[in-house]
């Protein structure tokens, strides 16, 4: 008895649970360690500015163009693969296309807005001065000639080279993006030769695939919608080049608060100079104001849901951040490409952490479970 009181006992502990394990905290090294790679990362981001954003916008349509090819697959099941994506890049070439014509066709009117605009400030300019004691009215040509034309038009020429050479990148990596994917499959397989780990791991890219092709494409139907309220309201009330500023505001609606502040003014802007009664814009400003709001605060909401999780602060700052090293063109990949990363930290037990941060309620999807996943 003694005997099996003893085996008895060992048996108990051993089936005891263990306490944890303390947690190993971090050191000063650690806090080095990580501040340098930031560091680092940021300054390879901005020096590799001109190779990363040409492939960052090319990943941006690649998903935009599958998400059109999985529209047409739903509404149409017998059409193949292929051809639901071929018609997804002919829809959005029509698309890129119609923007074309639409600023083509705006340029003249909205330099026929602004005829008799320089007398008018030069007017007011020299009323101005006449007030305030200074002397000597102001000239235009006296304005123009401190000017060095010749080097304005060659930095605009330069400018332009370099748009339509970044549009032909882009387009090949879009190419190249989409012929293969079709051997994305071979490449897990190799990857991930444990059938378990990757039934995982092709759940969870799907998830991310999905998930972000369906926040480009809710947010380019509201930007879509935006743009249209934008440029008939702006058409009503007699402003010229509506359907500019209708794109306008449908490209700017791509970047949260500032988007749309700016979506607001620059039009008013303009208005205020064509206009030569300004009391128009009572009526305008508030107009355009609740469009970007009912997009911003209502629709976009209920309709983005959990996807678009970002706290207000953190919108702000990677606007300020992205800007500083990629410009205009991180400013509209901000959002994007953050979500994207939203997505894939919150699969993984190491970075879900810093979703958590970067997240407005603190709360997101349980990750994916590769048991339910093969069920």
């Amino acid at each position: 008895m003694p005997r099996q009181t003893t085996l008895e006992t060992q048996a108990d502990e051993t089936a005891a649970p263990q306490p944890d394990r303390p947690r190993r905290r971090m050191t000063l090294r650690d806090l080095f360690y990580g501040l340098g790679f930031v560091v680092l990362l940021i300054a390879a981001l901005t020096l590799g500015r001109p190779y990363l954003t040409p492939i960052a916008v090319a990943v941006l349509i690649w998903f935009l163009i599958n998400a059109l090819a999985d529209a047409l697959s739903f509404r149409a099941p017998a059409l193949p693969r292929a051809v639901c994506t071929a018609a997804a890049m002919g829809v959005l070439l029509v698309g890129v296309l119609a923007v074309i014509q639409i600023v083509a066709r705006n340029v003249g009117a909205l330099t026929e807005g602004l005829a008799g605009v320089d007398e008018r400030l030069l007017a007011a300019a020299n009323q101005a001065m006449a007030a305030v004691g200074l002397a000597g009215p102001i000239d235009l040509e006296a304005i123009l000639s401190g000017y060095d034309l010749e080097g304005v038009l060659t930095r605009v020429l330069s400018a332009a080279r370099e748009l339509v050479g970044g549009v032909a990148l882009v387009f090949l990596y879009v190419m190249f993006l989409l012929v293969d994917q079709r051997y994305y499959e071979a490449k897990l397989r190799a990857l991930a030769p444990d059938p378990e780990r990757r039934a995982w791991l092709r759940a969870t890219l799907k998830h991310i695939a999905d998930e972000t092709r369906a926040y480009l494409w809710l947010m380019t139907l509201i930007s879509l919608g935006v743009g249209v309220a934008t440029g008939l309201t702006l058409w009503v009330f007699g402003v010229a080049g509506a359907a500019f500023w209708g794109f306008l505001a449908f490209g700017l609606n791509f970047i949260p608060t500032i988007g749309s502040i700016l979506g607001v003014a620059i039009p008013c802007v303009y208005a205020l100079l064509q206009f030569e009664d300004p009391s128009r814009l009572l009526v305008l400003i508030p107009v355009l104001a609740a469009i970007q709001f009912t997009a911003g605060e209502v629709v976009l909401p209920r309709v983005m849901g959990d996807r678009l999780n970002l706290s207000g602060f953190v919108i702000l700052l990677l606007l300020v951040v992205w800007g500083a090293m990629w410009g205009p063109a991180g400013m509209f990949l901000a959002i994007p490409i953050t979500v994207i990363l939203m997505i894939v930290f919150s699969q993984f037990p190491r970075t879900r952490p810093i979703a958590l941060a970067l997240s407005r309620s603190g709360r997101l999807a349980e990750p994916l479970d590769p048991v339910e996943d093969r069920r």
